[in-house]
């Protein structure tokens, strides 16, 4: 019997450094914060800025995407529209541990949701003889926008997976990838879990634009409640990215301990190989 979710083997140390991390700071604060660099392809350059880590997509550890919170009109979701390509840092002051994630962003939004491509799952062989047209199909796929991109991965539908625990044979299942309907409640879920004031701050002027007296004014009056707008007004601006992880290096300072994670290039199968540290 092969599960329907491939979860993979650095998701339990990573929730396990979370969990420990938050017990020794007795949960203040109450959240996980990383690290998340992305490129600007103007300019060559990587931007990194600190963010809350915001759990698993589908509220399930057996996806292995990571998520996080944006604005639209922020810098990083425009590069994000740009170049997928990221890396995510956690860094565990009080357990002494270290997780760095490679993968490529993916948004979800009013406007976007990911594209799973699960093929892959159904004949290894079939994939191991595609020949030229793999390569032609990858040509072509650099023509569109980064986020309109399929990307490989054992996503499954939520109520696909809750309905279908098992299978025997990959090769005749059939896989079903997440619904527009499941997606776009998905991106409600996160919204209906941010506090009151994150909600607060999706309604302020667009982030990095000029502080003149208007937006001064508007930022007054948002943080005395008295801007005219409720807070759901902020979901137009508001937005998820989840980070379809493909290498991990994880360092344990206090054991003097380093091991990488590589996923297949097409496929879900981890390969773990310790390192000197």
């Amino acid at each position: 019997m092969v599960q329907f979710n491939y979860q993979a083997p650095w998701v339990t140390i990573l929730n396990s450094c979370i969990n420990n991390e938050l017990t020794a700071t007795d949960h203040q604060p109450p959240f996980i914060t990383c690290q998340l660099a992305t490129i600007d392809t103007n300019t060559g350059y990587p931007n990194n800025r600190t963010l809350v880590y915001r759990g698993w997509l589908f509220n399930n550890k057996s996806s292995n995407v990571l998520t996080f919170t944006t604005d639209k009109r922020s810098q990083k979701y425009n590069e994000l529209l740009k170049e997928d390509k990221v890396e995510v840092v956690f860094w565990f002051s009080h357990i002494r541990k270290q997780i760095r994630f490679k993968g490529k962003a993916r948004i979800l939004d009013s406007e976007h949701h990911p594209i799973i491509d699960i093929e892959h799952l159904k004949s290894d062989e079939g994939m191991n003889n595609t020949g030229g047209k793999e390569v032609e199909k990858e040509a072509k796929s650099e023509e569109v926008e980064k986020q309109r991109q399929p990307i490989q991965s054992s996503l499954f539908s939520p109520t696909y997976s809750s309905n279908n625990l098992v299978q025997d044979d990959l090769s005749t299942a059939d896989f079903i990838p997440p619904s527009s309907q499941e997606w776009d409640q998905e991106l409600q879920r996160y919204w209906d879990e941010m506090s009151k004031s994150m909600k607060t701050s999706f309604k302020k002027p667009i982030p990095k634009s000029l502080m003149t007296e208007e937006n001064q004014k508007l930022i007054s009056k948002i943080h005395r409640g008295v801007d005219g707008k409720k807070d759901n007004e902020g979901i137009k601006n508001f937005a998820v990215v989840g980070i379809f992880v493909n290498w991990v290096d994880y360092y344990e300072q206090d054991k003097d301990k380093r091991f990488i994670y590589e996923l297949e290039k097409e496929g879900h199968q981890w390969t773990e190989y310790e390192v000197c540290p």
